[in-house]
């Protein structure tokens, strides 16, 4: 009977052993299941995205959706997804993924920024401020996030506080060619036209070969007086371009403010005329001069700009 209990014993040892080896081993398969069922959905993903960048966007949801049947608590899945969805200008199915990705995520910043911009889309600013505002949270050492913040509420006039969030987007990204651009396009519209002109500036330093910025740089310039600035920043522009037609007007318009009426006549001579669209552009940065020289005088109202070429914008050269 000893003999029989101890064996007995060590069958049901060896059993316990073996049921506990083969659940370890079951547990192993399981994990490394998972791992490449999530490895295949990342792979999907990205596969997913090839086809976003090469414009097959009908591809690219499929993919993203086979993601999401394999991983459907993920947020970025449904986050891609819902952005292929507004390629397509499905907007309700877009939403629907955004929704469901911060559901699953309520912390990350891409499912928020992207429904902040549907919101921003139809002009629900206010709805877009607070996925806006939980996006930077999350991450806020992004400067784009904090860009959206500003831009939106530039786009609804509270200026102040696009000017704040600005002046944290420079000091994340204080190389940045176009945020520099934008916080000086902002000043602008403040009124504070120097500290416009010194981040325009900035940003041509930063970004040399885009002659728009030059132009607003020029067009500061000329507001506040600087007349020699404002003539080598059209120049420029107009060495990188020269065959735009709108620069030219402009740097007439520069030697009128200087008293180079001579230049100035040649310069339009040399011109010849101008097209609608090129009317439009000389005449939006006409408007903007006075504006700017009326807020740098401090209420005076700068002088019109029929001096070189007509107020509609169009040249005096035929």
């Amino acid at each position: 009977m000893l003999e029989f209990g101890i064996g007995d014993r060590y069958e049901r040892e060896r059993a316990a052993r073996h049921s506990e080896s083969m659940k370890a081993e079951d547990e192993q398969r399981r994990h490394e299941d998972m791992v490449l069922q999530a490895q295949t959905a990342y792979l999907r993903m990205r596969l997913g995205d090839f086809y976003v960048r090469s414009g097959r966007i009908n591809r690219a949801i499929a993919e993203y959706k086979r993601a999401v049947k394999m991983d459907q608590d993920n947020a970025r899945f449904r986050t891609r997804l819902g952005d292929a969805y507004l390629l397509k200008d499905l907007v309700e199915q877009a939403m629907a993924q955004y929704r469901r990705a911060i559901k699953s995520d309520p912390e990350l910043a891409d499912p928020r920024l992207s429904l902040g911009d549907v919101y921003r889309r139809f002009g629900m600013n206010v709805e877009a401020l607070e996925q806006y505002r939980i996006a930077a949270r999350a991450e806020p050492t992004r400067a784009y996030y904090r860009f959206k913040l500003a831009d939106t509420f530039a786009a609804v006039d509270h200026l102040p506080e696009a000017m704040e969030e600005m002046r944290t987007v420079v000091s994340l990204a204080p190389n940045d060619a176009f945020y520099r651009f934008r916080m000086g396009d902002l000043y602008l519209r403040m009124g504070e036209v120097k500290r416009a002109a010194s981040q325009f500036l900035k940003a041509t330093q930063l970004a040399p070969y885009d002659s728009y910025y030059l132009i607003r740089y020029a067009v500061a310039s000329l507001a506040t007086g600087q007349f020699v600035r404002a003539i080598d920043a059209l120049r420029s522009a107009i060495r990188m371009e020269p065959r735009n037609r709108c620069y030219r007007v402009l740097l007439a318009d520069a030697y009128v403010e200087a008293g180079l009426e001579e230049e100035a006549t040649q310069m339009l001579a040399d011109t010849g005329e101008l097209d609608s669209y090129d009317m439009e552009f000389v005449g939006r940065r006409r408007l903007e001069l006075n504006r700017a020289e009326h807020d740098a005088a401090g209420g005076r109202t700068g002088r019109g700009r029929s001096s070189a070429a007509g107020r509609d914008g169009s040249s005096a050269a035929k």
